[in-house]
């Protein structure tokens, strides 16, 4: 992006001390030095903390209600590097982006879907437990004959299957509510949030506040209410 960083800086200069202006001066250098090595990094505790490192301006100098010159010129910088003095997220892997179940669980303002989103997490962990022990003591035989009689004494050895508890009457009203009003698009949208086909939940910068299958699965629960 075309910015005059000559003429920003020379205003941000003016009636400033001796001082500020030195300070300024040396700021614009490093800003400068920082575009033309295609940094992308323009944030405030990022630029505060290699300033200071260079005898220039730090952190609480630049956050200060005084160092507007400083926050304006870093700015001017970023627009021309045509991005933000947000810091960018650090590169990682897809596991690593992906928060845990209790992470998510600390994101929920509501009381009550915190409780209702707990009890689903223990459920499910419980679940996945039980099907883990499953799995390593379950010994399938695929028998092919035909007419095969099963004694009553095969019967009785074999595994019981145990059916869980529907739904119904375990969630109130208000709980029901707060899971409607999670995956409510006016309020996912309002809120600059946006749902992956996945059933995702991201925020305005894409990164992930709830994973895959989220608002699947609260669509499930809802059905069997």
């Amino acid at each position: 992006m075309q910015v005059n960083i000559g003429v920003i800086l020379e205003d941000l200069k003016t009636g400033k001390t001796s001082r500020t202006q030195d300070s300024l001066d040396k700021l614009n250098a490093l800003l400068e030095a920082r575009f033309n090595a295609c940094e992308q990094d323009y944030s405030i505790a990022t630029i505060g903390r290699v300033s200071k490192a260079e005898g220039g301006v730090g952190t609480v100098s630049i956050r200060n209600k005084t160092g507007e010159h400083f926050r304006l010129l870093i700015d001017a910088w970023a627009t021309k590097a045509n991005t933000t003095m947000k810091k960018p997220p650090v590169p990682q892997s897809r596991l690593l982006d992906v928060p845990s179940d209790m992470d998510l669980l600390k994101r929920l303002d509501d009381p009550a879907m915190r409780a209702v989103f707990g009890q689903i997490i223990a459920e499910k962990n419980k679940l996945k437990a039980e099907n883990r022990i499953l799995k390593q003591n379950a010994e399938v035989v695929v028998d092919m004959r035909p007419n095969q009689i099963i004694h009553t004494e095969q019967v009785a050895q074999q595994d019981t299957i145990e059916v869980l508890p529907s739904l119904d009457g375990l969630l109130l009203q208000g709980d029901i509510e707060a899971l409607e009003d999670a995956i409510n698009e006016d309020q996912i949208a309002r809120r600059g949030w946006t749902v992956s086909k996945y059933g995702a939940v991201k925020d305005e910068d894409g990164r992930s506040l709830f994973k895959n299958g989220f608002v699947l699965a609260i669509q499930k629960v809802l059905s069997q209410l």
